[in-house]
């Protein structure tokens, strides 16, 4: 808690804070400081940032700083997943997997396409199991899951 503290204290008291970074702070300190996490987040979604679309999603999927609230999460997440976060596109792909699968496939596909990790995993699965509209195919499965293992040991840092 008192590392919180400090870090909340240092985003705040930043000449040029990122408003971004500062929002990630106050999401992570604490259930109150969360709306105001969830107003930053939106300000800069706002202005193009597709990180801080990713965080506004990641808090009204989850119900942090206000209501959970999926359609919502839906939009800025596919909003961050248009402007390139990777961990948007496996989200939004796992979102829509039930109820637009070809959509799903192709948020699947683009983040593979950025090596995330996760979802050269779930495509690996997929490809194994003739799921998602590909078709069943071990030597694919094994392909991505052998991108996947290596594509772990090169994690990008987060968003």
């Amino acid at each position: 808690m008192m590392l919180a503290n400090l870090l909340l204290a240092a985003a705040l008291a930043s000449p040029v804070p990122d408003v971004t970074a500062r929002a990630k702070v106050l999401m992570r300190a604490g259930v109150a400081s969360q709306p105001q996490a969830r107003t930053l987040f939106e300000q800069a979604a706002g202005q193009g940032s597709g990180p801080a679309a990713y965080y506004l999603g990641l808090m009204f999927k989850n119900g942090m700083g206000g209501s959970q609230d999926s359609g919502a999460a839906l939009r800025w997440l596919e909003l961050a997943a248009q402007r390139g976060v990777a961990p948007a596109m496996f989200i939004v792909a796992n979102l829509l997997q039930d109820s637009d699968e070809a959509r799903a496939r192709y948020w699947l596909d683009a983040a593979c396409d950025l090596e995330y990790p996760e979802a050269l995993q779930q495509k690996s699965v997929a490809l194994a199991e003739g799921r998602m509209g590909y078709a069943h195919s071990e030597e694919q499965s094994f392909l991505y899951l052998k991108m996947a293992t290596h594509a772990m040991g090169h994690r990008p840092p987060e968003p």
